[in-house]
């Protein structure tokens, strides 16, 4: 039974999940930073990861606590760094619309 989806989406996948969890981890610890602040704490976080990566530093600290790899991943890729901008882009365009949906002032009802 297959319990993966198959790359290259399941990689992209990830990558973009990854993206928009670190967005909801921001809003979560800073629930009134406006969704640009929030996309670009999220987005440095996931480039910095993706640039330690490419440095070895992710590998180092991955061989000597193994958890670490779910946060710090393994391997550079350039396409990484796209698939972190479309999370982090959903993201804020998600936030943007619920925020001003809910700001949208409401017409009381008229009974008539």
């Amino acid at each position: 039974v297959a319990t993966r989806v198959p790359d290259p989406w399941g990689d992209v996948g990830g990558d973009v999940l990854y993206a928009v969890a670190t967005f909801v981890l921001v809003v979560l610890v800073a629930p009134r930073v406006r969704p640009l602040v929030a996309g670009a704490v999220a987005l440095g976080w996931c480039w910095a990861v993706e640039a330690l990566q490419a440095t070895g530093v992710a590998a180092a600290v991955n061989d000597a606590v193994p958890p670490a790899a779910w946060l710090l991943g393994s391997t550079f890729a350039v396409r990484d760094l796209v698939c972190y901008l479309v999370g982090v882009a959903l993201a804020c365009a998600v936030d943007a619309g619920v925020g001003a949906r809910s700001a949208t002032p409401r017409r009381p009802r008229t009974s008539g």
